[in-house]
């Protein structure tokens, strides 16, 4: 910029001394004054490249500025949205402000820096509603220009939390469960191997203020690999959010043996039902809950009191052919 207005300036004093060859200072300093004229008659409106980020509930600055640096003062500088009809912020060569209704105390023109023609706009407790395109335009008695930018809102959910059960017959699902994003989130899982998973089922249900609340669940059997993560990502730049989680082995043994539970309601009304043995005793030890880590021991359990049912029916048997004999005379 600075080369071509150098180059502009050189043209123009050359063009000036053509017309007027007989006055050398004079020309001088009114080809100046003219030069000066025409440059205050012209300028650019400039703001930032690319889109801008923002928190949901936040502050932003939006920049904008004249090139060449020109006062603004006696200028009216308009921050707007044309494609809502909406007036942001407005500032008018007497000095006077006037906001729009919607941003009424929520925004701020920065003046510390209008005579180098710099007049940026601050908004805060920012809301969804003012995501999108924003316009800035200076306008002098003899020019206009303008520019745009575009706002982005963003919002990073919660932690994941992650939710263990079991899963109809199938082994256990694990779900992952996050509230608060924007824009949508992408959920993705992976194991220890960091081979993605696919989900089982997934929602991502957005709320009437416009909020993400997420859902995924994967299903882990035995032959599965036990570790897990959940990774969400928002759908701008921003921090990933992650949660781990390892299965144990008692969960899926808990889950097999649920499977195998009707097939051991028979040996419950056994020893319900039967009259040899002493009341509540046995029904206490077979009502027991199943137990993950404790199956394999009530398995061995209930096979060692069948052993010693037979063993104390043996005993009895014994005595009373024992007592019998007893009475019998010689």
């Amino acid at each position: 910029m600075k080369i071509l207005q150098n180059l502009d300036l050189c043209f123009t004093h050359h063009f000036f001394s053509i017309l007027m060859p007989a006055a050398g200072e004079v020309n001088w300093f009114i080809s100046t004054l003219l030069f000066q004229f025409i440059l205050f008659m012209s300028f650019q409106v400039l703001v930032p490249a690319g889109p801008l980020s923002a928190p949901l509930g936040g502050t932003v600055l939006l920049s904008c500025h004249l090139s060449p640096a020109l006062s603004a003062q006696a200028m009216q500088v308009k921050w707007s949205r044309p494609q809502l009809g909406q007036d942001v912020h407005v500032y008018l060569p007497d000095g006077t402000e006037v906001q729009g209704e919607r941003y009424r105390g929520r925004t701020e023109l920065l003046r510390d820096r209008i005579q180098s023609g710099s007049l940026a706009l601050r908004i805060w407790n920012l809301t969804l509603r003012d995501e999108g395109r924003y316009l800035c335009d200076f306008q002098s008695d003899t020019y206009f220009s303008d520019a745009t930018l575009e706002l982005h809102l963003t919002s990073s959910g919660s932690d994941p939390l992650l939710d263990v059960s079991l899963y109809k017959d199938q082994g256990v699902s694990v779900t992952c469960l996050s509230a608060g994003w924007y824009p949508e989130p992408n959920v993705l899982w992976r194991n220890s191997h960091q081979k993605i998973l696919t989900p089982e089922s997934e929602q991502k249900l957005q709320s009437d203020d416009g909020i993400f609340n997420v859902s995924s669940t994967v299903v882990i059997t035995e032959s599965s690999d036990p570790a897990l993560t959940c990774t969400l990502s928002p759908g701008s730049p921003g921090p990933e959010k992650v949660s781990a989680i390892v299965i144990s082995g008692e969960l899926l043994m808990k889950q097999r043996i649920t499977e195998l539970e009707p097939d051991l309601q028979w040996w419950r009304m056994a020893f319900i039902d039967s009259e040899n043995f002493m009341t509540g005793t046995i029904p206490y030890c077979v009502s027991v809950q199943f137990s993950s880590w404790r199956v394999p021991l009530f398995v061995i359990l209930v096979i060692l009191m069948i052993c010693v049912c037979f063993l104390i029916l043996a005993a009895l048997c014994l005595w009373r052919i024992h007592k019998e004999k007893g009475k019998d005379p010689d």
